[in-house]
């Protein structure tokens, strides 16, 4: 029988899911600080090269490649493995290309690249240094998969990819975002922390001023806020795509955008810009065209009377022609584990594993070289004493037997006697001779000079900024992303808004609907078993306030609703988050920005709109219960799509009324038809959310409705059948508040008062 093991679930739980993670950060998700790749970079770079597809071979089909890789060091999807070859041969992601990609590999549209069938790659110049000096001992390798073969464990990469080309990466509990940089300045920023390894980031910014995106565009951070990233291995950058103005015929103007931010989808900005021109939220932008090529050239095309710095300072705001990139420094040390490192570290990090790549390549070519002496000091012995060993060879009935009288005869070991034995007699006259004790001469120079520098700190350090500035000869250019502060162009946002009266129109249902204009509001259609609940006339520059049952309102302003094109409209709940049960009660129109006269309206004034608040300074809130008190209407501002609470309520208490406080007095009426008359003076006044004072009780039934009002008018009372009756207050009797009240309506439910 099979031994039990009896384990705590919850450490068994904890020790597996750790595992999990760590496999995860370590074999997919975050780069190595040494060579800046993944594992599934790295293997795709090592079997291209395996295949002999360097920078000056021609190219091969991509579908061979990650069939290479799959089949040999990467057992995963092929859709994932393709998806990373591609990105690196995308000079719009990464700064330099580490793939040459022939065909189509996407686009800054967002455009899928071609399937691997169709499309080829090889290495591009720059990898041939990420790969150089790979079969000389320089770094680690270990089994794939099946040991079957073996993969480097890290590429003996001569350039600081991690921070030249950025890096990004979700694992388990972590992620990373490496931002790319402008080779040139990583390189002298390197040289330098070489010559004094003391150096603070503050020293190292003299060199690397920030982030150098494929993209180009501009940061807008400041040093200081760029250190502190940069210390702390984590931040953020602010990216800002460039823009300028073209002067056509006639004095026009027209604004072009030259770049955009690292890894904003272009297609998908000037979608978003369109439907800003669309819904008339910036009236000075007419049009959009994109004349790109290997270029980006977007046309704004704008009004004469508009000053483009505007223009531009909305479109920052409210589009992704500015974002964030945000700056996460995990990456695994030398060590195999994870941390988050400075830019100092990372260096760091780098020199130090160039230093030991260096040490293991002259180790390797030493090796080498003493083994290629050897075998030539053979081969001087050999022409010394010829005749003694071509005679010793032709007396000998085997090649064995021969070996062994050479070995004896001049004191020879295996390896040299197998040497001599394998040469051509050509080699040995004179002049091949000459030669070889040429190649000697100059092994044994290169000798020396390897142990001349292995034996010095300072000479190693040498080789490894020789090697450095040979990168930078070769590759280094000019940064493409501007650092510098901006001073943003004061606006203010209703500016740009287009003044407009407009009329909203919502069901009992909740469907909200923006109009130009409404002549009768009986010809509005609604869906079946809806009706109309409220209607406003408005200006775009104005806020529209709903309440709700729940107590809340939802403040939004008029011109970022939709107009409705067709139809019933939209739900106020794809507007705004709405709770379980939560229904509409009431929309008013708030004052917002200086506008026009609403009056000037003309046909709108054929019928009544819902209750003016152009004089009223505070509302009525009445709860079921019949509780309520007065609220400020400046108070009521703009909200988030998540609203604002008005009104506490306890248990399933729903609030009922909102009414403009006019007149001297306040009407309640219950469902069963008890009706109450109170003192508007009476109603305490509240600046927030609150339950408020009894005003009614309604004993078993609830409250339908109420509303704020001049006595001397007549008021109407709604019934659930649909019919109606009018009151004359002026016959009710006023009573303090808290009362039951009289019947005004009785065997008939009530539903509410207009």
């Amino acid at each position: 029988m099979a031994k039990v093991k009896v384990s705590d679930i919850t450490k068994e739980l904890e020790h597996r899911f750790l595992t999990y993670a760590l496999s995860t950060i370590v074999s997919r998700s975050l780069p190595d600080v040494r060579d800046g790749l993944k594992p599934i970079h790295r293997r795709i770079l090592f079997a291209i090269n395996s295949m002999g597809v360097t920078a000056d071979a021609k190219p091969v089909k991509s579908a061979k490649i990650i069939g290479e890789v799959l089949g040999k060091y990467h057992p995963h999807g092929d859709a994932s493995t393709y998806e990373s070859m591609v990105r690196m041969a995308q000079d719009f992601s990464m700064r330099y290309p580490l793939v040459d990609g022939k065909g189509n590999f996407g686009s800054l549209d967002g455009d899928s690249p071609a399937a691997y069938r169709y499309t080829e790659g090889k290495l591009t110049p720059i990898t041939t240094f990420l790969l150089s000096d790979i079969k000389k001992d320089t770094v680690e390798f270990r089994q794939n998969y099946d040991n079957t073969l073996k993969e480097p464990a890290v590429l003996p990469s001569r350039i600081p990819n991690l921070l030249i080309n950025g890096s990004s990466g979700i694992a388990v509990g972590m992620a990373c975002s490496f931002p790319s940089h402008n080779l040139t300045e990583v390189i002298n920023a390197l040289v330098s922390l070489i010559d004094d390894p003391k150096q603070t980031t503050t020293q190292i910014m003299k060199f690397i001023k920030g982030p150098d995106f494929p993209t180009g565009g501009i940061i807008l951070n400041s040093k200081t806020e760029i250190r502190k990233a940069y210390d702390q291995g984590l931040g953020a950058v602010k990216i800002r795509g460039e823009w300028e103005p073209e002067q056509l015929e006639r004095g026009k103007i027209q604004i072009i955008l030259t770049s955009i931010p690292y890894g904003v989808n272009k297609a998908r900005l000037i979608e978003k810009i369109a439907e800003i021109i669309v819904n008339k939220k910036l009236p000075s932008l007419t049009d959009i065209r994109d004349e790109s090529d290997e270029n980006v050239r977007v046309v704004l095309e704008i009004k004469n009377s508009q000053e483009p710095e505007k223009i531009m300072t909305y479109l920052f705001k409210h589009t992704e022609l500015e974002t964030n990139f945000q700056l996460n420094f995990n990456c695994l040390k030398p060590t195999g584990e994870p941390a988050r490192l400075s830019l100092k570290e990372l260096c760091s990090h780098f020199l130090d594993f160039r230093k030991d790549v260096i040490v293991r390549r002259l180790k390797f070519d030493l090796a080498a070289l003493e083994k290629r002496l050897h075998i030539l000091a053979a081969f001087a012995i050999i022409f010394k004493n010829l005749d003694k060993a071509l005679k010793l060879i032709r007396s000998s009935k085997s090649k064995q037997e021969a070996a062994t009288k050479l070995k004896k005869a001049f004191k020879l070991d295996d390896e040299q006697v197998s040497a001599i034995l394998e040469i051509p007699l050509y080699r040995l006259v004179s002049m091949e001779i000459d030669k070889i004790q040429l190649e000697q001469k100059e092994k044994l120079k290169e000798q020396k000079e390897i142990k001349n520098i292995l034996t010095s700190k300072k000479k190693i350090w040498d080789v490894v900024k020789t090697e450095l500035k040979e990168v930078e000869e070769k590759f280094g250019d000019k940064r493409r992303t501007k650092i510098k502060t901006i001073e943003t162009v004061e606006y203010n946002a209703e500016d740009f808004i287009e003044q407009e009266n407009v009329v909203l129109v919502l069901s009992r249902n909740g469907w909200l609907r923006k109009i130009k204009t409404v002549n009768d509001p009986a010809t509005l259609k609604f869906k079946e078993k809806d009706g109309l609940l409220g209607i406003i006339r408005t200006n775009t520059r104005d806020l529209a306030a709903i309440f709700t049952s729940a107590g809340m309102v939802y403040v939004h302003k008029v011109f970022n609703l939709p107009y409705t094109r067709g139809g019933f409209g939209e739900p106020v709940q794809n507007l705004f988050k709405f709770g379980d049960g939560e229904r509409v009660l009431k929309i008013l129109s708030l004052p917002g920005t200086e506008n026009g006269d609403a009056e000037e309206a003309g046909e709108q004034q054929a019928f009544d709109f819902e209750d003016s608040i152009e004089d009223c300074e505070e509302l009525l809130f009445v709860n079921d219960r019949g509780f309520g008190f007065r609220f400020p209407l400046a108070n009521l501002t703009e909200t988030s799509r998540a609203g604002k609470r008005v009104m506490t309520l306890k248990k399933d208490a729903r609030m009922v009324a909102i009414s403009p406080v006019s007149g001297k007095h306040v009407f309640m009426v219950s469902e069963t038809g008890k009706g109450l008359l109170i003192p508007l003076d009476q109603v305490t006044q509240l600046s927030g959310p609150g339950v408020g004072v009894k005003l009614m009780n309604p004993a078993k039934s609830k409250i339908a409705a109420a509303r704020c009002l001049d006595r001397k008018k007549p008021v109407q009372m709604v019934f659930a059948d649909g019919k109606s009756k009018e009151l004359n207050l002026s016959k009710i009797t006023v009573h303090n508040r808290g009362g039951q009240g009289v019947f005004v309506a009785k065997n008939k439910k009530v539903i509410n008062l207009i």
